[in-house]
């Protein structure tokens, strides 16, 4: 698990996630109020002004506003009342801005007619913004009232609404521009927006903190599924894990857990099956598993995972398994090998390999079934490896065998005494033995050994 890269755990998966639907969920709903607010806006101004210009429409005199137009100058009687009404509706709507008449729309120009401060002479051409020409038409075209949207022009940001100054005929005469000037509001809308990106990010924060937090407190029973299954499936069933989930993933742990139970029972009755047919052929009853017993209590003393241990108990029961196909009067020779018998005899650990990796279940001993009649010098069989090269479980095997073979009989030659085959594997520290395995077995009391290896002290 620890071993897949950040991008495919599923904790980091689900955060992700969690971040990128908050952020989605954040960046709608600020998009959506900041939207809404400028609409809002618009409208509500829009509609203010449109009011404004409808109620001043009706103070202005149509067929007075076409004789002023006519006359084309601003000295006259008749446009200084004109003016008076303009200059009122400004005032009593408090407009900062002038309120004036326009005329003769001609594509993107108008021309002024009656302006409430008096400065642009009747008959002045004005430019219109181009968000305003079809607005200000359509006024004048069909005398109805309406207002732009928020528009951009060489003067400001505005939104002018429009209203249709009529004679007494009934017809569309002028338009009554009344305009406002939007800074301060849109002013208001990029504080909205500033606030619209703060709020994302620290609801992309928190998510984040929140997503990592209960993605992991989601996956952290499954990552403790995967790893039980993981060491289920390389052979090590004593493994536990502790689910407190109750629901789906509890289960699945309840079921693995019973599942390694059963593969654990399975295992240890195939395991004693080949233990009794190996000491059938000549090793003593219970042999084996002492080995297994007196090579536990060395690893006592040296730095192995639980895995490890599984491994070396394992392959200390199963080390000479190769040897079903060394011939049996080979193996009872009462005197020396011959040389070809000895390689023959040289050659079990790779049989043992080859018998056991076709099992998964038995191929944690591998390493003690290959390696432990390799040297720490490198002399050993049947690859000459070397040191650290050697698997640990085999060189702990290694010692715990030489020191039983020396305390007990053979068909070729009597035990030695327990002190003397101490001392041989002191002596021999570096060359055929890890010094650090050998110091491990040092430690350990002789009595323990006499008893633990069934010997004699």
């Amino acid at each position: 698990m620890t071993n897949l890269p950040i991008w495919r755990r599923l904790a980091w998966r689900l955060g992700a996630s969690f971040l990128l639907l908050t952020a989605i969920a954040v960046l709608l709903s600020g998009f959506l109020q900041y939207r809404a607010q400028e609409q809002w806006l618009r409208q509500s101004l829009g509609s203010l002004l449109l009011n404004i210009g409808r109620t001043g429409a009706l103070l202005v005199d149509g067929d007075l506003h076409q004789a002023v137009v006519a006359a084309a100058r601003s000295d006259t009687p008749d446009y200084a009342r004109l003016r008076r009404e303009l200059v009122r509706i400004q005032e009593t709507n408090r407009l900062g801005d002038a309120v004036y008449t326009l005329t003769d729309v001609q594509g993107a120009t108008a021309r002024f007619a009656v302006i409430s401060n008096g400065l642009a002479p009747v008959g002045l051409e004005y430019r219109l913004a181009p968000e305003i020409q079809p607005i200000l038409r359509r006024v004048l075209t069909e005398g109805v009232p309406a207002y732009t949207g928020i528009y951009v022009s060489s003067s400001g940001t505005w939104i002018t609404a429009f209203a249709p100054v009529k004679n007494s005929a009934g017809q569309t005469v002028a338009a009554l521009d009344v305009d406002f000037r939007v800074d301060v509001y849109l002013g208001e809308l990029a504080a909205v927006r500033r606030r619209f990106y703060l709020h994302s990010l620290a609801g992309a924060v928190l998510a984040l903190i929140a997503g990592v937090l209960l993605a992991r407190q989601i996956t952290r029973p499954v990552v403790q599924l995967s790893g039980l299954a993981r060491s289920i499936v390389e052979g090590h069933f004593s493994t536990r894990v502790r689910i407190a989930a109750r629901d789906e993933i509890g289960m699945l742990g309840n079921v693995l857990h019973l599942m390694a139970e059963r593969l654990n029972v399975s295992h240890r009755s195939m395991t004693e099956v080949l233990v009794r047919a190996l000491e059938a052929r000549g090793e003593a009853t219970g042999s084996l598993r002492r080995l297994a017993d007196a090579s536990a209590i060395v690893s006592e003393h040296l730095e192995l995972s639980p895995a490890q241990r599984e491994a070396l108990e394992l392959g200390a029961l199963l080390h000479d398994i190769g040897e079903i196909r060394v011939p049996e009067a080979v193996l009872q020779k009462p005197e020396l090998l011959a040389p070809d018998e000895r390689k023959i005899v040289q050659r079990h650990p790779e049989w043992g390999v080859e018998l056991l990796e076709t099992v998964p279940l038995l191929t944690p001993a591998l390493d003690v079934v290959g390696g432990h009649h390799e040297r720490y010098d490198g002399s050993g069989y049947p690859h000459g490896l070397t040191g650290e090269a050697i698997p640990l479980t085999a060189r702990i095997f290694a010692v715990v065998d030489a020191l039983n073979a020396m305390t007990h009989d053979r068909p070729y030659r009597r035990a030695r005494p327990l002190a003397e085959a101490l001392g041989v594997l002191r002596d021999n520290a570096g060359k055929q033995f890890d010094p650090r395995v050998v110091d491990a077995a040092l430690k350990i009391l002789p009595a323990r050994w006499a008893e633990v290896l069934a010997c004699q002290v």
